[in-house]
């Protein structure tokens, strides 16, 4: 009876998947720029933890804003409230969704400031994530010129896409009851192998001291970041 149980449970889990990528395009989710996960849970003996982390690779901003909201499957709104935040690089971003209800999850007892938490109702609520960038993720910002003068100071800090599919994502639904859970997905993500070099995601950008200038960027999600 139990295996019959975990079966449907992870069929629902498969289904929701689906339907999260089939929303995407229904609700014209760009995919080239967002990251959803197909399945968050909460209720009073679980909740949802999630870690975000800026790798510093070339070719990613030093500073990428990003807006998780979860979507409530039941009402098709938000639990809680989204939360907005930028993570800097070689920095990880912890998000908490979890019941407001919950005596040691809750921004008095966890002060730290790279925690966030989205609270919501202290009934079994599940759906699905989605991240959205903050900023226009093909546009670059380039440092400045060294001293003013027509030099770029290459020193790496600042370069780079503002792109939330170059950011690592991970989490994992947790039952505190039974001390277990299970880790989420995410797609979309940098350990989405897709590359970025078509027409949609190129396009030509005026560097100081390019040759040849304009200089072609495409963006690229996957772990072949250049």
């Amino acid at each position: 009876m139990e295996t019959k149980r975990l079966k449907r449970f992870f069929l629902r889990i498969a289904m929701t998947a689906f339907l999260v990528l089939l929303a995407g395009n229904a609700f014209a989710i760009d995919n080239r720029t967002r990251v959803v996960s197909p399945y968050w849970q909460v209720d009073s003996g679980s909740y949802t933890f999630i870690a975000v982390s800026h790798s510093s690779l070339s070719g990613m901003n030093s500073q990428i804003g990003i807006k998780v909201t979860a979507v409530d499957m039941s009402t098709d709104g938000e639990y809680g409230t989204a939360q907005t935040f930028t993570i800097d690089a070689g920095t990880t971003r912890r998000i908490f969704i979890v019941p407001t209800s919950h005596t040691t999850l809750n921004p008095t007892s966890l002060t730290d400031s790279d925690i966030s938490f989205i609270r919501g109702t202290s009934n079994y609520s599940h759906g699905s994530i989605r991240v959205d960038p903050v900023a226009n993720p093909v546009t670059t910002k380039f440092i400045e010129l060294d001293g003013g003068g027509s030099t770029p100071n290459a020193n790496g800090f600042g370069e780079g896409f503002r792109d939330a599919t170059m950011l690592g994502y991970w989490g994992s639904i947790v039952v505190e009851a039974q001390t277990t859970g299970f880790a989420m997905e995410f797609i979309g993500d940098m350990n989405d192998s897709a590359g970025g070099s078509s027409e949609m995601t190129c396009h030509s950008v005026d560097q100081l001291g390019a040759d040849p200038d304009p200089v072609r960027q495409c963006i690229s999600s996957g772990v072949n970041l250049q």
